[in-house]
């Protein structure tokens, strides 16, 4: 009725205003929408046949879920978790313990249910004196343990199960019973599985109906859920699983689940100067040598890494998730590096690398901001050893796979995420992410820049990081070697972040700071107590050569080692950042005294490119190692003022002035070594050897002019050759040239962030 109406009428507004009131309170109330909630539980969803009966049972205590908010409802009971919960629904006091079972002790976690069981002979024990708390309930079983505690009684009607024969005669009459109060209603064929396991699902749908008719519990209205949002492919297991709660931080809780029996053997703290560690290490109880390692690396600025290792030399699968239970979540969502595809092409030397890069960036909202996880991929692979009659070795792993197994559910405001580690067995596992309050990247532009690069320079930027180190694709002239030429290993120059570095210097973003800090503790780790590092890795082509296999000092890798962590130490307040600059310097003087130099003249030699550790042979000498050498000699001269350094670099200078001519090829690139019989063989580095000129060039001149002479033929000539072949440049050669005032030189083509 229109108000138009009532104008027409003339009626009294008082009269008006009652008459709406009137019809307003007498309308019915009706529910556009049914109430509806969050899932409490992953794996009890809106579809879910028994909802409304766990819910109920779950929001009055009488049955709880698992720490991973999954409730399992396909899951067996077992005889002990259901005497925990008929102890609940029929409310029964706390008994005092009594040793009548032994397998039930006082701190057991079925100790009241056991009792309580007892006390009202719910449960009878078994003939070997135990209550069988870990024993499967059956479907008859539990139809006499229900009866029981609700004291159901026949009520004559007349019941029949297609599979009564198959009933034990100590349940038939309680199967009878259940079915007469409509608590158990049998299968849809007619019959009752009696020897059945009853699982979580079905047990809490009897009890519930038990307790509805004995007057225990009030039936609710339908529960609806809200759909939950998710990440990843998230999945929900069905078995019972073992938990061990993982101490990573006090702002969540993390679990380990597994579907083995793991137990704690130590837990060790080990203190460097960028990073602490906190180490927990796990064995199988049963498999001994199946072990789980899980590093948290707590950075300076609160940030941290937490890499797990689970390695399994058994043929037995074992499966164990790291699992996160996270409050007060407003929203989440992960930006993936796979919006940049990656074009992985087949390389002579590397073969293909079937890395990528991290699964991406977790951004997490709540109250008090934003903050991020870098979350990496999981590695599959094999460990590969090769031992020398000298007693030295060389190691390696063989990539089985790369996965993104991390996904995440949220439920309300509560977030649960889960990390996969599945080995199928003769496998080692790995996994990590890097967690911060704060943002790791300042912009969205910045954060997708580094995914861009990533993907684009994939070759020379770390992404399979582990406690040791990182992982990469080593060249197929390394052994051991497996047959699918999916080799990897600890590269020492890919390990220090020279590119992270120089955008943490542009930058200063958190994400660079946090891999720099991770860089220092693995280059640390990695030396151990030795003054310089050595390579864990046998080049076959070094073998073939010289006959020498690992572990030996590549001084390529030593000198841009010594660099990195200087101007880091620098960077970050050290105290020992020149440490590892005096230790090489001193390693390339004492080169002399060894015997292990190539002398042109008495006051004129070259160092070679590698010291092997347990054979005595002296190897070649490439023109980048020569120089970088070089040039660390020059500025441990600078940091120290000790001669000796000025003088081994004046040695070396020397050497290459009275052979520079024959350095330079026909046509005008610079020859790659010079072999210890003199021979010069080989084809340079495209971008490497000039990148190396300039600083020589550049520190002679500030020390002693008049040996930057030959350094400037040199760059000349090679820098002519790039800009004839069109080779291009990288940054570090524009900024270079720039810097000795000779950009006229800069080569044709494209500008490069990494050396070819």
């Amino acid at each position: 009725m229109s108000l138009s109406i009532f104008n027409k009428i003339k009626v009294p507004s008082c009269i008006l205003l009652l008459f709406v009131i009137v019809i307003v309170i007498g309308l019915p109330k009706i529910n556009f929408s049914a109430e509806s909630q969050n899932q409490r539980f992953s794996d009890v969803d809106d579809a879910f046949w028994a909802k409304d009966e766990v819910m109920q049972l779950v929001e009055e205590g009488i049955i709880t879920g698992y720490p991973d908010l999954q409730f399992r409802p396909d899951a067996s009971i077992t005889r002990g978790q259901a005497a925990n919960v008929l102890a609940n629904a029929i409310k029964t006091p706390v008994l005092p313990y009594q040793p009548v079972f032994a397998d039930v002790g006082p701190e057991s976690v079925y100790v009241r249910g056991a009792m309580s069981a007892y006390q009202g002979q719910i449960f009878t024990g078994k003939p070997d004196g135990t209550f069988g708390t870990e024993d499967l309930l059956t479907r008859e079983q539990m139809a006499s343990v229900v009866v029981q505690a609700f004291h159901l009684e026949d009520t004559g009607t007349s019941v029949h199960f297609t599979d009564s024969n198959l009933i034990s005669e100590s349940h038939k009459e309680s199967v009878k019973i259940l079915k007469q109060h409509g608590i158990s209603r049998g299968k849809a064929d007619g019959s009752f599985d009696p020897k059945t396991p009853v699982t979580r699902g079905t047990f809490s749908v009897f009890i519930h109906r038990a307790m509805i008719q004995s007057g225990l519990l009030e039936r609710k209205k339908q529960v609806t859920f809200n759909e939950p949002a998710t990440t990843g492919n998230f999945e929900t297991t069905h078995d019972t699983e073992q938990f061990i709660e993982l101490p990573l931080t006090d702002d969540h809780k993390t679990f380990l689940r597994s579907n083995h029996h793991f137990q704690l053997l130590t837990k060790k703290t080990q203190r460097y100067e960028s990073a602490t560690d906190v180490m927990y290490q796990y064995n199988e109880s049963e498999l001994d040598s199946v072990t789980l390692t899980v590093t948290k690396r707590e950075l300076p600025n609160g940030d941290y890494f937490v890499f797990t290792e689970l390695r399994n030399p058994q043929a037995l699968p074992v499966r164990v998730d790291v699992v996160q239970i996270e409050e007060g979540i407003g929203s989440t969502k992960l930006e993936t590096f796979s919006k940049y595809p990656m074009k992985n092409k087949k390389d002579e030397t590397f073969g293909v690398d079937l890395t990528t890069y991290p699964s991406g960036v977790l951004e997490t909202f709540t109250k008090a901001g934003l903050s991020q996880q870098m979350i990496g991929k999981t590695y599959f692979s094999h460990e590969l050893e090769m031992n020398y009659a000298d007693g030295t070795s060389s190691h390696t792993r063989e990539l089985l796979v790369e996965q993104d197994t991390y996904s995440n559910m949220l439920l309300g405001t509560t977030r649960v995420s889960i990390i996969k580690l599945d080995s199928h067995g003769h496998d080692v596992v790995d996994h990590w992410y890097l967690s911060s309050a704060d943002k790791l990247f300042t912009t969205n532009q910045r954060r997708d820049d580094w995914m861009k690069e990533t993907a684009f320079n994939y070759k020379k930027r770390n992404n399979w990081y582990t406690a040791t180190g990182a992982y990469n694709k080593m060249a197929v002239t390394v052994e051991p070697m497996p047959s699918s030429e999916n080799v990897y290993g600890r590269n020492l120059l890919l390990m220090k972040e020279d590119r992270v570095m120089l955008l943490y210097n542009e930058t200063q973003e958190r994400y660079y700071e946090d891999l720099l800090q991770n860089s220092f503790t693995n280059l640390q780790n990695f030396k151990g107590d030795k003054t310089y590092w050595e390579t864990e890795v046998t080049s076959t082509y070094l073998k073939d050569l010289y006959n020498f296999t690992a572990p030996f000092v590549d001084t390529r890798f030593n000198e841009q080692i010594a660099l990195f962590l200087y101007r880091g130490g620098m960077a970050f307040g050290h105290e020992d950042y020149n440490e590892g600059l005096r230790n090489y310097a001193d390693l390339l003087v004492h080169q002399k005294e060894q015997g292990n130099v190539s002398a042109v003249s008495s006051d004129a030699y070259y160092i070679p490119d590698y010291f092997p550790v347990k054979q005595n042979v002296r190897t070649h000498t490439s023109m980048n190692h020569l120089l970088g050498g070089m040039n660390i000699l020059l500025f441990a001269y600078q940091e120290f003022e000790d001669p000796i350094y000025l003088e081994t670099a004046g040695a070396i200078e020397q050497a290459i002035q009275l052979e520079e001519k024959d350095w330079i090829r026909d046509d005008g690139d610079i020859w790659y070594k010079r072999a210890p019989d003199g021979e010069f063989v080989g084809r340079d580095y495209t971008h490497l050897t000039l990148e190396d000129l300039i600083n020589s060039y550049e520190n002679w001149k500030a020390i002693d002019e008049t040996k930057s002479a030959v350094f400037e033929s040199l760059l000349r000539s090679k820098a002519s050759y790039m800009n004839k072949n069109h080779k291009g440049y990288t940054t570090k050669i524009k900024e270079g040239l720039k810097r000795i005032n000779m950009s006229e030189l800069l080569p044709a083509g494209i500008e490069h962030t990494d050396a070819l």
